[in-house]
């Protein structure tokens, strides 16, 4: 903040039983960065663990046109600037392990989830999952925590 010019000419009056001091100030400026620019000096990726389970409950036989969601479940990621409420996950799904690509996400979270219900997938494919932490500037950290989905009803 500068300020080009400060006038200290205290007034005090008494109204009523009140006491007022008035201060005078003149010509205030500042010099703020736009959200564009906050972003462009945030280059730091969150810390993030990764994801932690990948589970689903598919009871009985597999298979036959069936399907299930499965449930992913991390520990929050922190960051530099943005609040913890404010990073989103984006989570990669592979049908083979390392098969995950990671120059698009299959899905992305609201920001905050700790946790995410993929869509109903088929019973008779086996599913590998990644998630990855990404902050308000778009930095998105690089763990490889690759989890099998695991069918816990069998």
């Amino acid at each position: 903040m500068s300020v080009s010019r400060w006038a200290w000419a205290p007034r005090l009056g008494r109204a009523a039983g009140a006491v007022s001091l008035v201060l005078g100030l003149a010509a205030v400026s500042w010099v703020t960065s736009s959200p564009a620019e906050a972003k462009r000096q945030d280059d730091i990726p969150p810390i993030f663990a990764g994801l932690t389970s990948a589970t689903t409950c598919m009871p009985g036989p597999i298979g036959g046109g069936k399907t299930a969601s499965y449930t992913l479940r991390w520990d929050p990621a922190t960051d530099n600037v943005s609040p913890v409420k404010k990073i989103v996950y984006d989570v990669y799904q592979a049908e083979t392990s390392g098969g995950e690509d990671f120059s698009a996400p299959t899905y992305t979270t609201p920001a905050g989830a700790t946790s995410f219900a993929t869509p109903p997938l088929p019973t008779d494919k086996y599913f590998y999952f990644v998630v990855r932490a990404r902050d308000q500037a778009g930095n998105r950290d690089a763990n490889t925590v690759e989890r099998a989905g695991q069918n816990l009803c069998v």
